[in-house]
């Protein structure tokens, strides 16, 4: 497992700052030429030799770029699916929303017919030209071209909105160098800490070389370690005595860690990662946990529910852990805020002797045409980083971890569990997430079986003899539930709670209907 963590350089000369610019300057070009040179489909042992010539960078730093180059463009291709499926999804809700307008079955609220089809049209048009776009792209293994610095600071640049300086700046920000444990660590930027426990960052500057020498001088500078984390930097830099040689002298295991220096404004950041050691596991779909008492957990925009379940399926006990405000937080703030509730959540697990967690499988996109709030708000809820956080946690402190389908758990929970444990909605919900963990099969209530029978069916019956022609293909979905209904028993039983969820919801503990 990957951990990483920031430290931040204490002071730095006003020579040691240039150096150090120039140096990140210099890498940042070597890697946007290796990008380019890679989309040419350069031979990379032959773009590392041209790189050490053009730049005058070490072997190592020329590998690094190359490396840097290589990630952005898989990352690069791996987005592609992902954009071309939201803007056909796009595209589907905004042909919806045209026909609904056209056929008179919805009518704007702010602006007339006519602008309001108009807009729709040069809509469509416009994610037409990107659907063709991105499948043209994958078809052929092409990108669209990428902009180091970002697209949006460029065209700023462009209007004159941000200087020339500013520019060169956002485009001058990163310095990379992996790990190597044969090389003490890390051969360009290795971390030392002197006999006070001060923490001391040794950067390699090739650029620094005079001539007829092969050394590369170094920028030694002090860095700030998080006391929270200075044993386990010191631990992983400093290495472990693993034995003497035949002169006595101790032999040092080294633990190789990437080292990444980050440049915001006049402020350097350095990310140390390197590999932890995993005490719990992350089980297959076909593993359940094993332990006596394991926990679901439903994760929300605005809270986490935790609900306690025995490894027989009964109920245990439940808690929510909420997250006031996170979608108005900073990125940073967030991830703060995000890990002291997991620290929070895992603290409450292990007093109640937990042995392993249940979390939903969640994918969430962009799709919602020109719905601004929806996609802002799907795009700040870090469910990812919520996931991610749980599994680490997990993982460090000994818990088995699986993940599960998530289709229709907060209808089984608020349906099933809900008034039956006296409990909310999303701790129901991550009870059933908990059940579906330990793969038990959720039967449907009889008082569930009687509601679809005979309420929901009579309604339906009623709505199919009463609905008019023009809404035909409505017509059509409710005679196909009349038709699963009457033969419930040949489904699974997740055709039922679809209809359940269609049709039916909870207020004040009593049923009622939607259509």
């Amino acid at each position: 497992m990957k951990t990483t963590r920031t430290c931040k350089i204490n002071s730095i000369t006003k020579e040691q700052t240039e150096a150090l610019i120039t140096l990140i300057r210099t890498f940042e070009s070597a890697k946007r030429y290796s990008f380019n040179r890679l989309i040419e489909g350069e031979n990379e042992k032959e773009l590392i030799k041209k790189l050490q010539l053009k730049y005058l960078l070490n072997k190592r730093f020329c590998e690094d770029a190359v490396l840097q180059a290589q990630t952005i463009l898989s990352s690069q291709k791996e987005l592609l699916p992902v954009y071309l499926e939201n803007n056909q999804k796009k595209l589907e809700k905004t042909l919806q929303k045209k026909d609904d307008y056209e056929s008179g079955r919805k009518n704007p609220k702010k602006v007339s017919l006519e602008i309001c089809l108009i807009g729709l049209r040069k809509r469509q048009q416009k994610l037409e030209q990107k659907i063709e776009m991105y499948e043209t792209h994958i078809k052929n293994g092409t990108l669209p071209p990428i902009i180091f610095g970002g697209r949006k600071n460029f065209y700023e640049r462009m209007k004159d909105k941000i200087s020339n300086q500013e520019w060169k700046d956002l485009r001058t920000r990163q310095l990379y160098s992996r790990g190597d444990k044969s090389k003490k660590g890390n051969l360009n930027m290795r971390i030392t800490v002197d006999d006070c426990g001060q923490g001391w960052l040794e950067i390699a500057n090739p650029l620094g070389r005079t001539n007829g020498k092969t050394k590369s001088p170094r920028i030694k500078v002090p860095i700030m370690i998080p006391y929270r984390f200075y044993h386990q930097i010191t631990n992983v830099v400093m290495g472990k005595q693993i034995g003497v040689n035949p002169k006595g002298k101790p032999i040092i295991e080294h633990q190789k860690y990437s080292v990444e220096i980050i440049r915001k404004q006049n402020d350097f950041y350095v990310n140390i990662t390197f590999d932890e050691t995993e005490i719990g596991r992350v089980l297959d779909f076909k593993e359940t946990p094993q332990s006596d008492l394991i926990a679901g957990i439903d994760v929300n925009p605005d809270r986490i529910a935790v609900s306690l379940c025995t490894k027989q399926g009964n109920f245990k006990g439940s808690k929510i852990f909420y997250l006031h405000n996170l979608d108005t937080f900073s990125t940073n703030k967030r991830t703060t805020v995000i890990g002291q509730i997991v620290q929070q959540i895992k603290t409450w697990l292990l007093e109640n002797n937990v042995g392993g967690i249940v979390l939903e499988d969640l994918k969430f996109q962009q799709s919602h045409d020109t719905d601004k709030y929806s996609n802002r708000n799907f795009h700040q809820f870090t469910y990812k980083k919520m996931l991610n956080s749980l599994i680490r946690m997990s993982l460090r402190n000994g818990f088995s971890v699986k993940t599960v389908n998530p289709a229709y758990t907060s209808v089984i929970g608020k349906l099933k569990y809900s008034q039956n444990f006296g409990i909310s909605v999303h701790e129901a919900a991550a009870f059933t997430i908990a059940r579906r963990g330990l793969e038990l099969q959720e039967q449907l209530p009889k008082e569930i079986i009687l509601l679809l029978k005979k309420q929901i069916t009579t309604k339906l019956r009623i709505l199919v003899a009463s609905m008019e022609e023009s809404k035909k293909n409505t017509k059509k979905v409710y005679k196909k539930w009349l038709q699963t209904i009457q033969t419930w028993k040949e489904y699974h039983n997740w055709k039922l709670w679809s209809i359940l969820h269609k049709t039916v919801y909870m207020n004040n503990q009593q049923f009622v209907f939607k259509i």
